[in-house]
């Protein structure tokens, strides 16, 4: 696998299903989006613009800002994967994640009649929920107990606990932005290069398949991570940066799924 350059991802926010803002951390996803839209056909882009009035990556910022003047309210019922043992989709009493990227797919397809705020709110919560979905601190594995929970470890700058300075007690969310703040000259742009060049000859093979194989996948990333990490875990700076690949390889995932799945409701 090629390495990456830089390794800190800026954030975008999008809207869920009831057209509420999902409060993400601020440097996650920008680089993928941009993947995503630079990977669109010029069809595909005008669909998107044709209900958003903009490109979905505009977008996605516009509805960061709204977040930020306090114009958004948070919903968490539906911002998270949960799989079982099997790794498949696991039954909820109300809506999960899954159907409700089901639903809003069915909404997009059946546009004809419909009201456009319906089908604008549709895409924006297809564009959220894909993006919770390759998220791990979105992941909830049956397999994995403590994955179920927003458990804290410690991670420390050393490379082993002799020559650690300092220690971060962390919950999984926040985990993949510990040192965000370290490279805050990066751009989502400079990510979106950085994933194509990494994983831009794999984009055929992580976009096949339907959302249920991609959900499988992303429940198969996090498995690699939960399976040795507790919340009693030490994590050493080395291996820190060796699970970012997996994070960044997740992000370019959905940059080039989100990708395939607007062509699709395109058409």
């Amino acid at each position: 696998m090629k390495k990456f350059v830089i390794s800190a991802v800026l954030a975008v926010m999008a809207l869920s299903a009831s057209a509420q803002v999902n409060k993400w951390e601020r440097r996650v996803f920008e680089g993928s989006m941009i993947l995503a839209q630079r990977n669109l056909s010029e069809d595909g882009k005008a669909f998107v613009k044709s209900f958003l009035g903009q490109s979905f990556y505009e977008d996605v910022q516009f509805l960061y800002n709204l977040e930020k003047k306090k114009q958004a309210t948070h919903s968490t019922d539906i911002h998270f994967l949960y799989l079982d043992k099997d790794l498949r989709p696991m039954q909820l009493e109300g809506e999960s994640l899954i159907s409700t990227i089901e639903k809003s797919i069915a909404i997009v397809k059946s546009r004809e009649g419909r009201e456009r705020q319906e089908v604008v709110n549709a895409l924006r919560t297809i564009i959220n929920l894909m993006s919770d979905m390759h998220t791990i601190g979105h992941i909830r594995l049956e397999s994995y107990p403590h994955s179920m929970q927003d458990f804290k470890f410690i991670c420390y700058s050393g490379d082993t606990p002799k020559y650690n300075k300092r220690k971060h007690p962390v919950t999984w969310s926040r985990f993949w932005s510990i040192y965000d703040a370290w490279h805050n000259g990066v751009t989502g742009a400079m990510w979106a290069n950085d994933y194509e060049y990494a994983y831009g000859e794999k984009a055929k093979q992580y976009s096949a398949g339907s959302l249920y194989d991609w959900a499988a996948d992303c429940g198969k990333t996090a498995s690699e991570i939960y399976k040795f990490v507790n919340p009693e875990y030490e994590m050493p700076r080395i291996q820190r940066n060796d699970l970012k690949e997996l994070h960044f390889e997740m992000m370019a995932k959905l940059g080039y799924r989100l990708c395939v799945m607007l062509e699709e409701l395109a058409q």
